[in-house]
């Protein structure tokens, strides 16, 4: 099931084959490195916030936010180190109205860090099928992921080599890893290599999509998208609240192509050469995309695609609260985003909420 921009609340935002175990045990500890929280504001426009978040009592950042635009942008307003053996955090101080009464707030949170389950998707010193390996070895999250090589990986390899001839392309390294794995999330799965075809194809051949017909994949798409579709390369399918599918596009970024966010300014910026971009789509809005992108608003790396799927599909469970005073957080990831909103039945109640697994906010 998707989470959808939609179901927000108006606030901010600071197959046959061997498995490998499920057990729901904590993965070992990765080589260190720090990870940083940040936090996302979520105002109705005109407001204005004034804060700070303390962790066991001590002060670890603090921010002033005044909302000009509608949503959350990808640049944090606040980041402090994201704490690793903490047992609370509170946030605390003032909100101002459009017109500028201000109502003061103080919340306190027990935490909750996952990063134990959370790690290896972040451990690059593995290779990254073991960093999926490892996780669905220790996270009880519907991730099956065959323990060896299969037996058709040499017959799934020249498929690939094959599927690169036709398009006359070079796919990302890591895609040859779908030959060698099979890698299941609860009802989605990445596509076994035989299966890997253009968007287009995928539309057509498995998703029931016609070219002719009274609604014929011609109107159903603008040029722009059709374009798209034809030379990008579909590796996961999503079933859930529809279909869905994880892509690479050869081409790059198209000229003057959006962003992710409300409020960005500047759109998605040309990567490294020949490195193309990723991207999401789904069948309900079949003519827009979410591209992958960095904090530079640059595409993404192919592991760092790949691994996104992993993110989307099976950490929910994970970070759900317990209750309402837990705030769940993640200390391996490498920058974590807390939305920041307020409840507003009575008076404005302060929420802080893990979204980066979100569907749509996995991608900031």
């Amino acid at each position: 099931m998707r989470t959808r921009l939609l179901s927000l609340p108006l606030g901010f935002v600071l197959l046959a084959f061997p498995l490998v175990g499920k057990a729901a045990t904590p993965a070992a500890p990765i080589s260190a490195r720090v990870g940083l929280t940040g936090i996302h504001p979520w105002l109705q426009v005109g407001e204005r916030v004034s804060a700070e978040v303390l962790v066991d009592g001590k002060a670890v950042t603090q921010f002033t936010y005044q909302a000009v635009s509608p949503g959350m942008k990808r640049q944090a307003s606040a980041s402090f180190t994201s704490p690793t053996h903490a047992r609370q955090l509170e946030l605390r101080g003032t909100l101002f109205d459009p017109q500028g009464k201000p109502q003061t707030f103080r919340r306190t949170w027990a935490l909750r860090d996952v990063a134990s389950y959370s790690a290896p998707l972040y451990d690059l010193g593995l290779p990254w099928i073991k960093r999926i390996q490892v996780f669905s070895q220790h996270a009880d999250a519907g991730v099956r992921v065959s323990p060896e090589p299969a037996a058709t990986a040499a017959a799934g390899l020249a498929a690939l080599r094959k599927l690169e001839q036709r398009l006359k392309l070079k796919l990302p390294a890591p895609v040859f890893e779908l030959a060698r794995y099979r890698i299941e999330i609860n009802d989605s799965s990445f596509l076994a290599a035989s299966d890997i075809r253009t968007v287009t194809e995928l539309l057509l051949k498995d998703w029931g999509y016609s070219e002719k017909g009274e609604h014929p994949l011609s109107r159903i798409l603008s040029p722009t998208a059709r374009a798209r579709y034809d030379r990008s390369i579909a590796v996961f399918v999503e079933v859930g609240d529809g279909l869905g599918a994880l892509a690479w596009d050869p081409a790059g970024v198209v000229a003057d192509e959006p962003g992710l966010s409300y409020g960005d300014k500047r759109g998605a910026l040309p990567g490294t050469p020949n490195t193309g971009v990723w991207f999401w789509l789904h069948q309900d809005t079949l003519s827009e995309w979410n591209l992958l992108l960095d904090r530079a608003q640059q595409p993404r790396s192919a592991e760092d695609a790949l691994t996104n799927a992993v993110q989307r599909f099976a950490m929910g469970d994970i970070v759900t609260p317990a209750h309402d005073n837990e705030l769940v957080i993640d200390s391996a990831n490498p920058n974590a985003l807390l939305q920041f909103h307020f409840d507003r039945d009575k008076k404005p109640v302060p929420r802080l909420w893990l979204r980066s697994y979100d569907y749509h906010y996995s991608l900031y």
